[in-house]
C-alpha cells in the first residue's frame, strides 16, 4: 500500500508538473537576434521602434546587442547568435568587412535581414534602408539651388569603410560635379561621432586650408562637431551653413536643430523599426515580402521642420497610448495565469495530503519489520567490517614480513658496493654502475624503512622521541638537501621564515619531522615542472606554528583531495609511490596533536598546510640527542625523487648527418628515472648511437626529429606514458616504422595484450638482462620488413608491401605517386619531393633507408630507370627522347646509369 500511494503521488505529480509550468511561462515561437552597430540617438530609437512592433507578436524573443563600432565585437556577438540558434537575424554592419560572420548564418539557414548598411555579400535574406546614394545627391541639388552667394563646400565623410559613407559621398559628389557653382574644396573622414568630426575640423582649422562656405557632414552629429571647431577658431559662423543628415526629431535632434536655425540643412534618415519587425515576421511566417526594400526620406529645412515635429509629437503620444494598453493587458492575463497556479497548487496540496495519511498509517505497521532488517544489515556490515581488517593486518604482516628478510640481502649488498667504491682503482663505468647500486640500494632501505614505520603506526607501538630545536632552522637545512636535485630541472625552491621570532622553539621528534618534511618535499619535486617554483612559508603565533608548502605542479583534481591521507591511496597520475608516505605524514602529524590538509586546485599546483602546536606534554631534555640530516643518511637522490629532467646527449653522437647510422644505427631511449636511462646507455652504447628524453612527450619531439632507427621506453612515466607514445609514434607518418621496445614492471598478460595493441613490436618485463635487450634489439632490426622493389609493380612487391602496417603502406603509396608525377621534371629534388609528402629532408631519409634500404635519389633513379626501360621497349622514341622524357639532363650520363643498373646498354633493345 505504501509503495503504491508512492507511485500514485509519484505519476500525479509528473501529471500536474508539465501543467503548472505551462502556466507560469510561455516559451517564445519566434527568437530574433539584432546586431547594431554601435550606439547612439538614431539607433536607440530604431531599437525602441522594434521593441513596440514585437509587442504587438506575443511569440517574439527580440535579443539586442551593440557592437560600439568594434569590427571584431561585433563579428563575435554575430557568431554567438548563430551558434544559439536564433530564428533570424537582423544585422546593421559597421563596416563592409563584417560579411565573413553574416555568410556563416547565411549559410547555416538563419534568415538575415541586412538594414541601413551594406556588405560586400550578396548573402543575404532581405535588405532594408534608405538610398544613401540618393540622399547625398538630393543635399547635392538642395544646396546648388540654396548657395547664390558661395558654393565651396567642406565634405565630412563617414567611416571610409562602411557603406552609407560611401554611396552619400557618390551620391553629393556626382552632383557637384555636374553643378558649376559648386566646388568641394575639402574632403575629410571623422567616425560619425561629434567628437571625432570636431578633431578632424580642428586639425584643419589649426594650418592653412581651403576657404569653405558650407559644411556637408554626412549626419548631424559631425555636422555639430565642425561647428563646435569652426566656432572655437573664431569664424563668422553666419555666413557658413551646416548641413547634415539624420534629422533626428528629438529634443536636440537634427530636426529641432534645423528648425532654430543651428543647421541650415538635414536630411531625413527613417528607423522604421516597425517596417524591419515586419518584414521579419513575414520572413518567418513563410509570407511574400520584398528582397530589397527602400525606405521614404525628406529634405528638412526650416520650412517644413516645424510640421514634422509636430507629426512626431503626435506619433509619440499615440506610441505611448499603445504602450499603457499593452501593458493593462498583460497585468491582468498576467492575473490570470496566477489565479490558475493557486488552483493547481492547491489541488495538489490537498492530493498529497491524502496520500501522506495513507502512506503514515501503512508506516505504522511495518516500521517494526523494518528495525529488524536495518539492525541485521548493520551486525552483517560490522563483520564485513572486521574481515576486511583482518586481511588488511594480515597483508601489512605480510610486507612487513618481507621487509625484515630484505634487511639481510640489502645490508648485503650494500657493504659490499661500498667498500668497492672505496678502491681508487675502480674507475670510468665500473664505478658509474656501482654507484648506481649503491643509490638504488639506499632507495630500497628507505622504502622498508617506511614500511616497518607504517606498521608501527598501524599498531600504536609509535613513540615520540622529543627534541627542543629551531624550527625554522632546521626548516632551512633540511632544505638546502634538496637544492641540488632542484637545479639540475631548474626549479627554484623559496624559504620565507619572517613569520617566526627568532627567539621560538619547538618541541616535537626532529626525526619524525623530518622524515614529514622530506615525504611532502619528495612530492613537490615530483610533480613541478622544469623552471617551475616550490616556496616554503613558516608562521608562529598564538602558540601555533603554520607550515605552507606550495608547488607549480599539475594540482590535485577536487574529488580526490579528502583521500590523499588514506592509506595505500594514490591519486590518478601518480608518478610511482607506494600509496603509505602520505599516510605516515598524518598519522606522524596526529601524534604531535597537529593538522594536516592539502590545498589544490587542478592546473595550478598543491598546498600542503601542517598546523602543530609548539610545545608537547612529557619532554625531557636529558633525551634530547641530535638527529642526522635525510642528505647524511643519504636518501634526497634524483633516483628517488622522479624527476623529468633533460639528460645531457652524448657530445660524440651525429644527429644532422643523413647517414650516420650506417655502422652505428641510432636508438632512441625514453625513461623518467634518470638511474635505468644510464643503465641502458651503458648496456646500448658500444653498439649503437644513443639518444634520451625523459618522458613520451618529449620522447615522441626526439623521435619526429631524429627519426631512430629504434625505441627504447617505459610504460609508467609522467606527462605521456609509453602506451599513449607507441600510439602516436605509430601514427606519425615519419615514424610510423620505428620498432618499439617496451619496457615494464607490469607482467599480467592482459598488460601485455593492451601493450601490443597499441602497435608496440616487443614487451620485455623488469627486471630484465641486458643480453637479453641486445638479442631482442638485433632481432627486431634484422628482422624489420624491407620493400625490395617500389616499382616493379610485380607479385612480389605487393607481398611486400602487404606486410607493412596501414601509415607505412599509406607513405609508401604517396611516395611513388610523387615520383611518378615528377619524373620528367630533372629539378625535381629531395628537398621537393619531401615537401610534397610533408617530411623534413632527414626524415625522409631515414624513413626511405628504413622501408627500403636505398637513398631518395637511389629510389628516383630507379624509378627513372625503370621508366626508361618500358619505353625504350614499348615505343620508338630515340634513347636521347627518352632520356630527356625520364629527367635525365644528360644522354651519356643517361647511358651509364642504365649500364649500371641493368647491366646491358639501352640501344641494345632496339
Amino acid at each position: 500500500m505504501k509503495h503504491s500511494a508512492r507511485r500514485f503521488c509519484k505519476y500525479l505529480l509528473l501529471f500536474l508538473l508539465p501543467l503548472i509550468i505551462s502556466c507560469t511561462s510561455q516559451p517564445k515561437r519566434f527568437v530574433i537576434g539584432v546586431s547594431q552597430c554601435s550606439e547612439d540617438v538614431w539607433r536607440e530609437k530604431l531599437n525602441e521602434e522594434l521593441r513596440i512592433a514585437a509587442l504587438y507578436y506575443n511569440d517574439v524573443d527580440l535579443r539586442i546587442s551593440s557592437a560600439n563600432d568594434n569590427v571584431q565585437l561585433q563579428t563575435e556577438q554575430i557568431n554567438k547568435f548563430v551558434d544559439e540558434g536564433v530564428d533570424l537575424l537582423i544585422v546593421a554592419p559597421g563596416q563592409v568587412s563584417i560579411s565573413p560572420a553574416i555568410d556563416r548564418a547565411y549559410e547555416k539557414g538563419i534568415p538575415v535581414i541586412i538594414f541601413d548598411r551594406r556588405t560586400r555579400s550578396n548573402k543575404y535574406t532581405a535588405y532594408i534602408g534608405a538610398d544613401n546614394k540618393q540622399i547625398g545627391s538630393s543635399m547635392g541639388e538642395y544646396l546648388a539651388g540654396a548657395l547664390t552667394e558661395g558654393g565651396r563646400i567642406l565634405e565630412l565623410c563617414g567611416l571610409s569603410t562602411s557603406s552609407p559613407a560611401i554611396e552619400r559621398k557618390q551620391g553629393f559628389d556626382s552632383l557637384v560635379a555636374c553643378r558649376p557653382g559648386l566646388s568641394i574644396v575639402e574632403q575629410l573622414n571623422a567616425d560619425w561621432t561629434e567628437e571625432g568630426a570636431f578633431r578632424a575640423i580642428d586639425s584643419l582649422l589649426s594650418k592653412p586650408h581651403n576657404e569653405f562656405d558650407c559644411v556637408f557632414a554626412h549626419n548631424d552629429r559631425m555636422a555639430m562637431g565642425a561647428r563646435r571647431a569652426a566656432e572655437k577658431h573664431g569664424l563668422d559662423l553666419s555666413h557658413i551653413k551646416f548641413c547634415g543628415i539624420d534629422a533626428m526629431p528629438q529634443n536636440g535632434g537634427g530636426m529641432e536643430l534645423v528648425d532654430n536655425g543651428t543647421l541650415f540643412a538635414s536630411y531625413t534618415y527613417p528607423t522604421r523599426g516597425d517596417e524591419v519587425m515586419q518584414l521579419a515576421i513575414n520572413i518567418l511566417t513563410g509570407k511574400k515580402y520584398n528582397r530589397e526594400t527602400q525606405l521614404s526620406s525628406a529634405l528638412v529645412t526650416r520650412n517644413n521642420a516645424r510640421v514634422l515635429l509636430m507629426q512626431y509629437d503626435e506619433t509619440v503620444r499615440q506610441q505611448d497610448h499603445l504602450s499603457t494598453l499593452r501593458s493593462r493587458v498583460d497585468e491582468a492575463a498576467n492575473d490570470f495565469n496566477t489565479q490558475r497556479i493557486y488552483l493547481l497548487v492547491l489541488l495538489v496540496f490537498v492530493v498529497l495530503l491524502i496520500v501522506m495519511c495513507a502512506a503514515a498509517v501503512y508506516a505504522f505497521f511495518t516500521r517494526t519489520r523494518i528495525n529488524r532488517q536495518l539492525k541485521a544489515s548493520m551486525d552483517e556490515q560490522r563483520r564485513m567490517t572486521a574481515e576486511m581488517e583482518e586481511m588488511t593486518q594480515t597483508q601489512l604482516q605480510f610486507f612487513t614480513n618481507v621487509s625484515h628478510e630484505l634487511r639481510t640481502p640489502l645490508t648485503l649488498i650494500a657493504g659490499p658496493a661500498e667498500q668497492l667504491l672505496e678502491d681508487p682503482t675502480i674507475k670510468g663505468g665500473q664505478r658509474s654502475m656501482l654507484e648506481m647500486v649503491q643509490r638504488n640500494t639506499r632507495i630500497l632501505i628507505q622504502l622498508v624503512g617506511e614500511i616497518l614505520d607504517f606498521r608501527k603506526v598501524q599498531n600504536n607501538k609509535a613513540e615520540l622521541h622529543l627534541n627542543r630545536f629551531y624550527l625554522q632552522q632546521e626548516l632551512t637545512t633540511w632544505t638546502e638537501d634538496f637544492r641540488t636535485v632542484a637545479a639540475r630541472r631548474g626549479i627554484t625552491i623559496r624559504v620565507d621564515v619572517s613569520g617566526v621570532e627568532n627567539d621560538a622553539m619547538l618541541i616535537a621528534d626532529r626525526n619524525k619531522m623530518e622524515h614529514v618534511y622530506f615525504n611532502i618535499m619528495s612530492n613537490a619535486l615530483k610533480y613541478t615542472p622544469e623552471k617551475g617554483s616550490i616556496s616554503i612559508s613558516l608562521a608562529h603565533s598564538n602558540n601555533k606554528y603554520t607550515l605552507r608548502i606550495t608547488d607549480t605542479g599539475k594540482g590535485i583534481p577536487a574529488e580526490e583531495l579528502p583521500h590523499l591521507f588514506e592509506r595505500f591511496y594514490q591519486a590518478k597520475g601518480a608518478i610511482g609511490g607506494t600509496g603509505i608516505g602520505l599516510s605516515l605524514v598524518k598519522a606522524y602529524i596526529d601524534m604531535h596533536h597537529g593538522d594536516v590538509h592539502a590545498e589544490s586546485e587542478d592546473g595550478k599546483g598543491t598546498t600542503f598546510v601542517i598546523k602543530l602546536p609548539d610545545s608537547q606534554p612529557g619532554y625531557d631534555p636529558a633525551k634530547d640527542a641530535p638527529a642526522a640530516t635525510q642528505a647524511e643518511k643519504g636518501l634526497v637522490d634524483d633516483n628517488y625523487i622522479a624527476t623529468d629532467s633533460t639528460p645531457k646527449e652524448n657530445s660524440n653522437r651525429i644527429t644532422n648527418a643523413e647517414d650516420f647510422d650506417a655502422e652505428r644505427p641510432l636508438v632512441l631511449i625514453i625513461d623518467d628515472n634518470n638511474g635505468m636511462r644510464a643503465y641502458l646507455r651503458s648496456i646500448l652504447q658500444d653498439k649503437y648511437n644513443v639518444s634520451e628524453a625523459t618522458n613520451g612527450e618529449q620522447g615522441l619531439e626526439k623521435a619526429r626529429l631524429e627519426v631512430p632507427k629504434l625505441v627504447v621506453c617505459d610504460v609508467m612515466m609522467p606527462v605521456m606514458n609509453g602506451l599513449e607514445f607507441t600510439k602516436r609514434l605509430k601514427a606519425d607518418t615519419a615514424t610510423s616504422h620505428i620498432p618499439v621496445v617496451l619496457l615494464t614492471a607490469r607482467s599480467l598478460s592482459e598488460q601485455r595484450k593492451e601493450g601490443y595493441d597499441t602497435g608496440a613490436d616487443s614487451y620485455i618485463t623488469k627486471p630484465f638482462s641486458g643480453q637479453v635487450l641486445l638479442s631482442r634489439i638485433e632481432n627486431l632490426m634484422r628482422s624489420r620488413v624491407m620493400l625490395r622493389s617500389v616499382f616493379a609493380g610485380d607479385k612480389q612487391e605487393a607481398e611486400e608491401e602487404e606486410k607493412l602496417n596501414a601509415a607505412d603502406k599509406s607513405f609508401v603509396g604517396r611516395l611513388r605517386s610523387a615520383i611518378q608525377e615528377n619524373l620528367g621534371d630533372s629539378d625535381f629534388s629531395v628537398e621537393r619531393l619531401g615537401e610534397e609528402i610533408g617530411l623534413s629532408r632527414v626524415q625522409l631519409y631515414r624513413k626511405v633507408k628504413a622501408l627500403t634500404g636505398q637513398t631518395p635519389v637511389e629510389l628516383m633513379r630507379k624509378a627513372r630507370l625503370t621508366k626508361a626501360r618500358q619505353l625504350l621497349e614499348k615505343t620508338e622514341k630515340s634513347v636521347s627522347e627518352i632520356a630527356y622524357e625520364v629527367g635525365f639532363t644528360s644522354p651519356s650520363y643517361f647511358n651509364k646509369c642504365f649500364k649500371d643498373e641493368f647491366d646491358i646498354n639501352p640501344s641494345s633493345l632496339r
